[in-house]
Formats: structure tokens, C-alpha cells, sequence
């Protein structure tokens, strides 16, 4: 099926890049609510913690914000409503890393203090929570500010394109015309008369 301008519609792009595009905007309300009060849901405490996350939460949110923000901003991924290949080996993991610290956040309420794994593997489990939550959360910062840079080259790299094109259309009658006026040039006179005068009987008393 072809566009009325004869030009040939973009390609579907995987189920999963489409499905991920719709995630990752999730992600910005999902995440810093599981953190927060969904990791009850796996049996870790909910007390002392909350109060600094009330805090971080919304700061959690915001950057996460940025870099999907920067991200839907190219039109390569607005359009189809679907990332790139690129955007999900880039973005999928540092979100993967977010989600898992709700399993690894320690708190204390009621005497009790752990996290999911705790409740799952014992208290064994409190300082693999503790070394990957601060593990997590520089991931978290970090790789947010590498992430929202990169996207930023990423749509700098894209609008550059479009500008380029939009351009070369622009100018493409101007050079065709240029060349057909380069190609109408007039060649000498070749034949047995070429450089020959030709003169009339009488012409002497000039």
C-alpha cells in the first residue's frame, strides 16, 4: 500500500520496541510508587524509610522523566510510537536497575528491619540489600545524566538530518537547473565549410 504521493509507509517496527516505548513512560509514575509503597507487596517493612523517600521520590520520577522526555522528543520515535534497537539496550537496563531496588531497599518498622530479600532469603540477606541499593542508586544518577546526554547527541544527530534534507530538496531544482544551463553550450562548426569566407564577385572596391 503506497501514500497518495506514491511514497512507500514506514515500516512496522517490532512489538517490542512498541511495547517498551509505552513502558518506559510508565516507568515514571510506576517506579517511584513501587519503590516507595509496592515493595510491601513482596513483604518488606514500610516505616522509617518512607519519610526520606516522600523526599527522593519525586526527584526519582524527574529523572526519569528526563531521559524518556528526550527521548519521545525525536521524531524517529514520536511517530511510530515505538523506540529504536539503541534506545532499549541504552534505556532497558538502567530502568531494570531501578525496578530491582524495590526488592533490595531496607527499612525498619515495627522492630523489624529488611527488605524483600530479607523476607525471602533472612536476615542473611540485609547487606546484599544495603551494598545493592547504594550500587543502584549511583547507577540511578549517574547513568540518568549519561543517558539524557547521549539522547540529547542522539536528537541533535536527528534534527541535523532532517535540516540537511529539507535543504538538499530546496536546492535540488536549483542545481538541475544550473546543470542543463552547464550542458547548453554551443560547439564550433565542423564540416568541409567550417572557417571558410565567403566572398561576392565585386566586392573589390571595398
Amino acid at each position: 500500500m503506497t501514500t497518495s504521493t506514491g511514497t512507500q509507509p514506514p515500516a512496522a517496527r517490532h512489538w517490542a520496541l512498541r511495547a517498551f516505548f509505552w513502558a518506559m513512560i510508565g516507568a515514571i509514575i510506576v517506579l517511584p510508587a513501587w519503590i516507595m509503597f509496592g515493595r510491601a507487596l513482596t513483604g518488606a517493612p514500610l516505616g522509617e524509610a518512607l519519610l526520606l523517600q516522600a523526599f527522593l521520590g519525586p526527584g526519582l520520577a524527574l529523572v526519569i522523566g528526563a531521559v524518556v522526555g528526550i527521548t519521545v522528543a525525536r521524531k524517529e520515535v514520536r511517530r511510530p510510537r515505538a523506540v529504536t534497537w539503541r534506545d532499549l539496550r541504552l534505556i532497558g537496563p538502567w530502568l531494570l536497575v531501578i525496578a530491582l531496588m524495590g526488592f533490595t531497599v531496607v527499612d525498619t518498622a515495627g522492630g523489624r528491619t529488611g527488605s524483600a530479600l530479607t523476607a525471602w532469603f533472612g536476615d542473611g540477606a540485609l547487606t546484599a540489600s544495603q551494598s545493592f541499593t547504594a550500587i543502584g542508586v549511583l547507577v540511578t544518577i549517574i547513568g540518568g545524566v549519561v543517558l539524557f546526554w547521549l539522547q540529547v547527541v542522539e536528537l541533535g544527530r536527528e534534527t541535523r538530518r532532517r535540516v540537511e534534507k529539507v535543504v538538499g530538496d530546496l536546492q535540488a531544482p536549483l542545481l538541475e537547473q544550473r546543470a542543463r544551463q552547464a550542458d547548453a553550450s554551443f560547439s564550433p562548426l565542423d564540416g568541409p565549410q567550417s572557417g571558410r569566407v565567403i566572398g561576392v564577385e565585386g566586392d573589390e572596391q571595398r
